[in-house]
C-alpha cells in the first residue's frame, strides 16, 4: 500500500500535483453521516380542523402536495351511489376558476402531474412539481380538490369513458373490490367504481350532493419538499371559516363472510382473494404487526430475468406450489376502525380448485410461522417502506393518511424503529390471533368461476 501511495505522489509530481492526501481532515470526523428522506415534519392542527403537515428532505428539486379528504366510498349513499368513480374521473374537468383544457395544458408543458385517487375510507388529490412551478400550480391543485363544478355536460360528456373503465378494471383490482363487498355488511361495501346501471341516471346536483363531504375536519393537508409555510398558506385558502365543523357520523359495518364472483369465461385465468378481520390503522402497533405478518408471508416476488415468468416467488407462500404460472401474495387493508387480512392467488382455470383450497388452508395456519421467518418479513417490510418513501408522491400521501389517522412517524427510521421494538412472540401472537378468525372468511373469485370450489366447501376443508 505504501508503495503504491509513493508511486501515484511521484505521477502526481510529474503533473504538478504537490503530494496525495490521505489523511482525514478534522472536520469531517464530526460531520454526521448523511440521512435520506424525511429530514424533520412539521405539523399543526388549524381552528377549522384541517391537519396539516410538511416534511423536508435532502436536496430535493421535485415536490409533492396532497389534498386529502377523508370521504371515500363508505360515506355514499342513496343517489350519489357511485359518486367516487365520477369524481376520479372529472379530476381534469373544469373548475371555478380554470377550465379543464387550461389546465391539462398548463400542466403538461411544465411536466407536472396532478392525479386523484380514492379508496372506500378516502379521497386524495396530489399535485407533483419542481418547486419553482408550485407557487403557479397549486391554484390548480385547489381549483380540481375543492372548487369543481361538475357542470352537467361535463358529468354527460364523461358517462362513456366511465362505462369504458368499467370494462378495463384489471383482474386483480376487480376481485379485491369485489372481496371488500363480500366481506362488509355496511358501508364498506360500497364499491370504489359506480355500477353500470347507475351510470347513466348520475347527475350533477348528486356529485355535489356528495362533495359536501369534503369537510374541514376530515381534511389534511400535506407535502414533501416544500418549506412548511407554504404548505400551511395553501391549506388557508382552503376553507376560511375558522370554527371546526359538527361531528359527522360514520355508519357502522360488520365482518359477513360472504361469496362474489365474477365471471370471465371457460378456460379464463382465474383470481381468488380470501381474507379475515384484520386491524384499524388507528392502532399503530396493531397495523405493523399486521403487515410484518403479511411480509413474512410473502408480499411479491423477486424477478431474475427478462421475461414475466423469471422470478423467485417470496417464500412460505411461493413455495405452496411449483407451477409457475400461479401466484400468491399476503396483504393487509386497513381502514379507521377496522380491516381485512387475507391472501390473493392469480392462477389457470385447470388448477384453480387446488390453489384455492392452499390458499384458505395456509390463512387459517398462518399461526404456523416461524420466528426466523419473521425476522425475514421485517426486513421485507423495511424494504418496502424505503421504496415507497423514494416516490414524493407515495410519500407526500401517506403523511396524509398519517394526519387523518393522528400518528405521527417521522421518516424512516422512525418507522424502522417501531418494527424493530416489536418482539417476535408479539407478532407471533397476532399470527394466531388472525388464524382464529378463519370461520370468518370471505372469498372472492373473478375469471372461470365453475373451477373454483364454493365458500361452503372451503371452510368445510380447513
Amino acid at each position: 500500500m505504501d508503495k503504491l501511495l509513493k508511486t501515484m505522489n511521484l505521477i502526481n509530481q510529474c503533473l504538478g500535483v504537490r503530494y496525495l492526501s490521505t489523511s482525514i481532515n478534522n472536520l469531517t470526523k464530526y460531520l454526521t453521516n448523511p440521512v435520506y428522506g424525511s429530514l424533520e415534519v412539521q405539523r399543526t392542527e388549524m381552528l377549522n380542523g384541517i391537519k396539516v403537515a410538511a416534511a423536508k428532505r435532502l436536496g430535493a428539486q421535485i415536490t409533492a402536495c396532497t389534498i386529502m379528504f377523508q370521504a371515500g366510498s363508505r360515506y355514499e349513499q342513496d343517489n350519489n351511489l357511485g359518486a367516487t368513480h365520477f369524481i376520479r374521473a372529472m379530476s381534469a374537468s373544469s373548475g371555478c376558476a380554470y377550465t379543464g383544457y387550461g389546465k391539462m395544458r398548463l400542466l403538461h408543458q411544465r411536466g407536472a402531474f396532478l392525479t386523484c385517487t380514492s379508496d372506500r375510507q378516502s379521497m386524495a388529490f396530489t399535485l407533483r412539481c419542481t418547486i419553482d412551478d408550485f407557487p403557479e400550480l397549486k391554484y390548480y391543485l385547489l381549483d380540481t380538490a375543492v372548487r369543481c363544478c361538475f357542470h352537467e355536460w361535463e358529468v354527460t360528456d364523461i358517462k362513456p369513458f366511465i362505462k369504458d373503465n368499467l370494462l378495463r378494471i384489471h383482474p386483480e383490482q376487480r376481485v379485491l373490490d369485489l372481496l371488500q363487498r363480500a366481506f362488509w355488511a355496511g358501508p364498506l361495501g360500497n364499491s370504489v367504481f359506480c355500477e353500470e346501471s347507475r351510470v347513466d341516471g348520475m347527475l350533477g346536483t348528486y356529485l355535489k350532493d356528495f362533495v359536501k363531504n369534503f369537510r374541514s375536519d376530515r381534511c389534511s393537508v400535506t407535502s414533501v419538499g416544500l418549506p412548511y409555510e407554504e404548505t400551511l398558506k395553501l391549506a388557508e385558502t382552503i376553507e376560511f371559516i375558522q370554527d371546526k365543523s359538527c361531528a359527522r357520523q360514520i355508519g357502522a359495518s360488520f365482518p359477513r363472510a360472504g361469496f362474489e364472483y365474477y365471471d370471465l369465461g371457460r378456460d379464463s385465468d382465474v383470481w381468488i382473494a380470501l381474507a379475515v378481520p384484520g386491524c384499524g390503522a388507528y392502532d399503530m402497533s396493531s397495523l405493523f404487526k399486521h403487515s410484518i405478518v403479511a411480509a413474512a408471508c410473502g408480499v411479491g416476488h423477486a424477478q431474475v430475468g427478462q421475461h414475466r415468468l423469471d422470478h423467485i416467488a417470496q417464500a412460505p407462500l411461493g413455495l405452496l406450489t411449483k407451477d409457475i404460472y400461479t401466484e400468491f401474495r399476503a396483504f393487509n387493508i386497513s381502514y379507521m376502525e377496522c380491516g381485512i387480512f387475507g391472501i390473493l392467488a392469480k392462477t389457470r382455470a385447470c388448477s384453480a380448485g387446488q390453489v384455492a383450497r392452499l390458499a384458505a388452508k395456509f390463512l387459517s395456519n398462518v399461526k404456523e410461522l416461524n420466528p426466523q421467518q419473521i425476522e425475514v418479513g421485517k426486513r421485507r417490510l423495511k424494504l418496502n417502506i424505503a421504496i415507497q418513501e423514494e416516490d414524493c408522491v407515495k410519500a407526500s400521501e401517506s403523511l396524509a393518511l398519517q394526519e387523518a389517522n393522528n400518528i405521527q412517524i417521522d421518516g424512516l427510521h422512525s418507522s424502522f424503529r417501531i418494527i424493530d421494538s416489536i418482539s417476535t412472540d408479539e407478532i407471533l401472537e397476532t399470527a394466531r390471533a388472525i388464524s382464529s378468525k378463519k370461520k370468518g372468511m370471505a372469498i372472492a373469485v373473478v375469471g372461470d368461476i365453475a373451477a373454483v370450489p364454493h365458500d361452503r366447501e372451503l371452510l368445510e376443508d380447513i
